[in-house]
């Protein structure tokens, strides 16, 4: 496969030795970058490398060469835009691109791909040309596509320690909408609001001042900086801090900003915010944006503040399963972003995944998209044609004028535009036509909650999108009469894209010889037919061949009629038939082909014109494409919502700091879940009011369905605030300003967390960011060290949330004896999944005396999931056991241990010990029992998944075997450890 490949040549020895001299004697490069030289048909990569890339794209090392006893790669520029996809916007990493001359040319890292650009426009195929047998290690989907779709938000940062706090100065550049943003705000040690500002702007680099980073310094605040930045998956970049200064910021920006936003940036106070405009020095210097003209008067300028969007912290966006992941990306309906994206264009995608990520919490903004949804709900007919022929056809508008912007585009780019603005009159008078029928129709709107919204409907209507179209149309009437004067609209069924040959007279003459030898070859082909004497519309094909111009074909069952002519000249044989020319033909095609080059000789001045006129509107088209992109996405909704298994409804709102605040859900449902095939799923009640029942302790089963209840509720507050109908019958939802959650007890080993610093660094984050109008979603707090550590924290954190943050919380817990917190905090409420339990005798051979009986039975578990108000009275733990066929003996053992030291607080002693005491009659207290109970359950669960995967059915006595090893060998120390585990098994 290799021997394909481009080789590595040189002159002579010497240039060859000179050049790996030069190469290896390259500054050292950090482990997360790449290096690469442009030989101009192909990149070069060397050594460890080579390797790598190799077997990453390639899957297979044979695709290496060696050379001076190293070895090397190369790549064609469409498997290196691959590598771009996989490196650096997949894993992170960076490249440096050498000249031939091995000096820096380019650098590209995850925020910055401005320097192969006209690469990644340029690049339209499909990485088809792949050695055989390496085609499945290469994704063959639109490489470019994958690229141009891609957010490439890119930030700066500048931390300054004051006594209140840290100050951040955050200056974000997004290159795709052409943003220049700031923000600056006030932070604690955890970097909380930092984070939450990363999850909202969809972050891929940051830079840093370059600092002497000490790992041992804990106070050095970069050092717990660039592990919030490692979290989050964001690559990080430093730079001198002398790159971050106002010395010329106003300049720059006036140059970059469009005039609209020079005159704003002039008169207002942004320029106080020195510390965040130091900031945009260093992205401007960095993405060297003033080295290119097409930047200058493009760029918006934004100042984004915290509080116009909900907070969400990386847990939360994990646990609410809002994106895809790698397991379940192919996977429907899997998560929140691929249930909502029923979008029919790109644009919709892109805004929708940013609505997710930045929930409302203005309550006017929220209705207004509850309005809007609730519109194209009710008239499905506008609905339908809003999708299906409008936005259906409706291409990346964004990324079309950033090609003209970039002048990468072609005159195919300036026809797909044209066809978008021929659409904009069918979409105003479909919108114009609704908006007259909804005085006649408003008695049908079920998702109206006051007799003002039909008017603040219609009012959303004309202000949101029939205005903003008109005036886009108006705005564009120009481009399409430009359109239609040069280009010759007539050719673009035949995917021909050429001028009009009559706005030129160069063109218009040599148009005129093309029709000319055209009518000439038809003759020719109706001259060939009556020579052989074959229908030419059947048996003989003329045909515009790639290699050989104008040419006939016939099968190759006609071809014998060929023979013994000499005046007829065979071309080739495929199995589609005979390729045949005559002399006088092939004379008349070459003349065709020479035509055309000059044709298009003549006509790429005229099109670099079109497509400089044509870039003066792309602030038309931004807006144009931001609108279409809210209506897709407004249509999105109303699509999900109506064809729901249950439709959704609209919520009622209250707002942060009411009097009235209170979350309470009928029937919610979780959207995803309900979505699955071959689910039925058991809706839940949802009670939280405030001052009321504002805390609420799930306990009960695993399994049971804790977990999924409180993911719920913060799934539809989440979609109501992002301006989506909710999952339930009825809904009365508090605007929360943030969700914060601490679900599941995932290990962060690889990078540098053990489960239960990273247990306490989400809580720790929670408690210094919630406020009363947050919401807190906890699933087993305390489960990453042992059961005293983790009671005594859990107790201590749920009885701080609902003393003194009052926020409304949903705590799933196994530690029963946290149920007790009901009766210190009136706001504290319990609940428990329901699980129905059958118990039947069954013979025990070895043991069949009267006083063990109770404990040889068989119990069935039938989990309800369904929530009621009380406490679970049992932990299921052995009946676990039980389930996965553990040996009777021990499941009866373990009964009658559990039995005799089962207490949890009861009061059937009559005492009211500490839970930490033990009871008289073991040596277990219990908290021991319950630590024992679960580190029982989970050797169960881990031997019932060795059993699953074990491809073999095995005996009885070779599963008890792997029992066995699993204790010995993985659970062996905490075995020794648990006093219940050694009371069960060992007395």
């Amino acid at each position: 496969m290799s021997s394909s490949r481009p080789e590595l040549r040189f002159s002579d020895t010497a240039d060859e030795r000179s050049f790996y001299r030069k190469f290896d004697n390259l500054s050292p490069k950090p482990t997360n970058t790449l290096r690469l030289v442009d030989k101009g048909d192909y990149y070069i990569l060397f050594h460890l490398d080579a390797e790598l890339v190799a077997e990453t794209i390639f899957k297979t090392n044979s695709v290496l060469k060696t050379r001076q006893e190293s070895h090397y790669l190369t790549i064609s520029p469409q498997i290196f835009v691959n590598l771009v996809k996989v490196f650096t916007l997949e894993k992170g990493y960076k490249l440096e691109i050498y000249d031939r001359n091995l000096k820096l040319a380019k650098t590209v890292s995850p925020g910055n791909l401005e320097s192969i650009e006209d690469l990644i426009y340029n690049n339209n195929s499909n990485v088809n040309n792949i050695t055989s047998g390496q085609e499945n290690s290469i994704n063959n989907s639109s490489l470019n596509s994958y690229l141009l779709n891609s957010n490439q938000i890119i930030i700066a940062l500048k931390l300054v320690s004051k006594n209140d706090g840290l100050y951040i100065g955050l200056s974000f550049v997004d290159s795709n909408l052409k943003i220049i943003g700031i923000c600056e705000f006030i932070d604690n040690d955890l970097f909380s609001n930092l984070e939450s500002l990363l999850i909202q702007l969809s972050v891929k680099e940051c830079l840093i001042p370059t600092v002497a980073t000490d790992s041992n310094n804990s106070i050095n605040p970069y050092n717990k900086l660039l592990q919030v930045l490692n979290r989050a998956d964001i690559s990080t970049t430093e730079i001198k801090p002398n790159q971050f200064n106002n010395d010329d910021i106003e300049s720059d920006l006036s140059k970059l900003l469009t005039s609209n936003h020079s005159l704003s940036l002039s008169t207002t106070s942004i320029l106080s915010n020195q510390l965040s405009l130091s900031s945009t020095t260093s992205l401007i210097n960095y993405l060297n944006l003033l080295s290119d003209d097409s930047n200058y008067n493009t760029y918006d300028f934004k100042v984004h503040t915290l509080n116009q969007y909900m907070k969400l912290d990386l847990s939360a966006i994990k646990a609410l399963n809002l994106f895809p992941t790698s397991r379940d990306q192919a996977t429907k309906n899997s998560n929140i972003f691929s249930l909502l994206d029923r979008c029919k264009t790109n644009e919709g995608k892109r805004l929708l995944s940013q609505w997710i990520k930045q929930p409302l919490t203005d309550l006017p903004q929220i209705t207004s998209r509850h309005l809007l949804t609730g519109f194209l709900i009710s008239d499905s007919s506008l609905r339908d044609s809003l999708r299906d022929d409008i936005l259906f056809s409706v291409p990346d508008i964004r990324r079309l004028t950033r090609k003209l912007l970039k002048k990468f585009a072609k005159l195919e780019d300036i026809i797909t535009l044209y066809q978008v603005v021929l659409k904009l009159p069918l979409l105003i008078d479909l919108l114009n036509q609704s908006l007259d029928n909804i005085k006649d129709i408003k008695d049908t709107f079920e998702f109206i909650q006051s007799d003002d919204e039909i008017e603040t409907l219609s009012t959303l209507i004309k202000n949101n999108w029939l205005s903003p179209l008109n005036d886009s149309y108006t705005s564009l009437l120009k481009f399409q009469e430009m359109v239609e004067t040069t280009v010759d609209l007539s050719a673009v069924d035949q995917h021909e894209y050429i001028i009009k040959p009559d706005f030129n007279d160069e063109l218009l003459q040599i148009k005129s010889n093309l029709d000319d030898l055209k009518k000439e070859i038809n003759q020719s082909h109706l001259d060939v037919a009556d020579d052989l004497n074959i229908d030419p519309e059947k048996k003989l094909k003329l045909e515009n061949h790639h290699i050989h111009g104008y040419c006939f074909r016939v099968t190759r069952t006609d071809s014998s009629i060929l023979r013994n002519k000499r005046q007829y000249i065979e071309l080739s044989t495929v199995k589609a038939g005979v390729f045949f020319t005559t002399q006088n033909l092939k004379s008349i095609s070459e003349q065709v082909k020479e035509l055309q080059i000059e044709y298009e000789l003549k006509q790429s001045t005229l099109v670099k014109q079109i497509i400089e006129i044509a870039a003066t509107y792309c602030p038309v088209l931004h807006n144009l494409a931001s609108l279409l992109a809210e209506i897709d996405v407004i249509s999105s909704f109303a699509f999900v919502s109506t064809f729901a298994p249950i439709p959704y409804v609209r919520p009622k709102l209250h707002p942060m700091n009411s009097s009235d605040t209170k979350t309470i859900i009928n029937e919610a449902r979780h959207p995803c879940l309900e979505a699955q095939d071959d689910i039925s799923f058991i809706s839940n009640d949802v009670n939280l009011i405030k001052n009321e029942s504002e805390f609420l302790i799930i306990t009960g089963p695993n399994m049971g369905g804790k977990s999924t209840y409180i993911r719920t509720v913060g799934i539809i507050s989440l979609m109501a605030q992002i301006g989506c109908f909710v999952s339930a019958t009825k809904a009365e939802l508090s605007i929360f300003d943030a969700i914060l959650s601490r679900v599941g007890a995932g290990d962060s080993q690889l990078k540098g967390l053990s489960t239960f610093m990273s247990e306490m660094l989400e809580i720790s984050s929670i408690l210094k960011t919630a406020t009363n109008n947050s919401l807190i979603i906890i699933d087993e707090l305390g489960r990453g060290t042992s059961t005293y550590d983790g009671f005594g924290l859990a107790w201590g954190i749920s009885e701080h949330i609902a003393t003194n943050l009052h926020s409304f919380t949903l705590f799933a817990t196994h530690f029963h004896e946290l149920t007790s917190l009901a009766d210190k905090v009136p706001t504290v409420k319990n609940l428990h999944v329901v699980a129905d339990i059958n118990e039947k005798k069954t013979s025990d051979d070895n043991n069949n005396s009267d006083k063990d009986e109770i404990f040889q039975r068989s119990e069935d578990i039938t989990l309800l999931y369904k929530v009621e108000e009380g406490i679970s009275d049992q932990s299921f733990g052995i009946h676990v056991a039980e389930i996965v066929k553990f040996p009777l003996k021990i499941i009866s053992m373990a009964k009658r241990k559990a039995s005799e030291l089962e207490d949890y607080g009861s009061k059937k002693n009559g005492s009211k010990d500490d839970p930490y005491v033990a009871d008289k009659r073991t040596k277990c207290n219990s908290v021991e029992l319950i630590e024992g109970n679960s580190l029982l359950k989970t050797i169960l669960k881990n031997w019932k998944a060795e059993l699953k995967d074990n491809s073999k059915n095995l005996t009885n006595e070779e599963a008890v075997e792997k029992l066995r090893n699993l204790v010995n060998v993985k659970y062996e120390k905490q075995v020794k450890e648990s006093k219940f585990l050694q009371e069960v098994l060992f007395l």
